[in-house]
């Protein structure tokens, strides 16, 4: 009889375990379809084009600054910065074969990182992105639900992980630890959020010791 109740144990425990992680799985899922609903998400498929500028900023003077115009249908860029030697750069990058000269592949580089800070919570379905709820937590005054990205042979550094801090009032992303290594945790907020064409975007960002600011942002739709 104790073998059997152990063995009924074990088969419960396993149950209720599988349970518990399909649970799981299903709030990720649901906070990442709030989160994609709340920033216009569904506006997404009817975009022509994106215009914007990466500007980081410390101590109110501006460090770096990259000017994109993505055309999404044609799936291009046209990327406008200065390398570190005060040289002008113009390069538009095809988004699905970037060529493989330096400039190509800094104009690529650029559209990975600086359109990811702008839509990040508009690419939170996409695939190859592992999601797992991790339940509330405190951020900028207010609890929030945490959820991590984890992902799949996406971008070019996919072993980078992130948890975003969701508010559930609004359902938009308040903040995110960007986690590049697991012993290396940077917190970053999402702040000033404005409306495009429908679509909800923050404008600004602390991180680190400096501020990123998403600029001269403009969202034309295609229909």
């Amino acid at each position: 009889m104790k073998k059997m109740s152990i063995l009924a144990l074990v088969v419960l425990s396993g149950i209720f375990c599988g349970r518990a992680a399909e649970d799981q799985d299903k709030k990720a899922e649901q906070l990442a379809t709030d989160v994609w609903k709340a920033s216009g998400g569904e506006q997404w498929q009817n975009v022509g084009d994106v215009r914007f500028s990466f500007v980081v900023e410390q101590d109110g003077k501006e460090l770096f600054k990259a000017d994109h115009v993505w055309n999404v249908p044609a799936n291009t860029d046209d990327v406008k910065w200065k390398d570190k030697n005060g040289n002008e750069k113009h390069v538009k990058v095809n988004l699905g074969a970037p060529g493989t000269d330096e400039d190509s592949k800094t104009a690529y580089g650029r559209w990975v990182n600086d359109s990811y800070w702008l839509l990040a919570p508009l690419k939170i379905r996409d695939p190859g992105v592992h999601l797992k709820a991790e339940g509330v937590k405190a951020s900028e005054g207010a609890n929030c639900e945490t959820l991590r990205l984890s992902f799949d042979k996406v971008g070019l550094t996919p072993t980078d992980q992130y948890v975003l801090y969701i508010d559930p009032k609004t359902g938009l992303v308040r903040a995110w630890d960007y986690i590049p290594k697991p012993d290396t945790t940077v917190h970053g907020t999402w702040e000033k959020y404005q409306q495009f064409s429908g679509i909800y975007l923050s404008t600004q960002h602390h991180f680190k010791d400096k501020i990123i600011r998403l600029a001269d942002i403009q969202v034309s739709m295609a229909k």
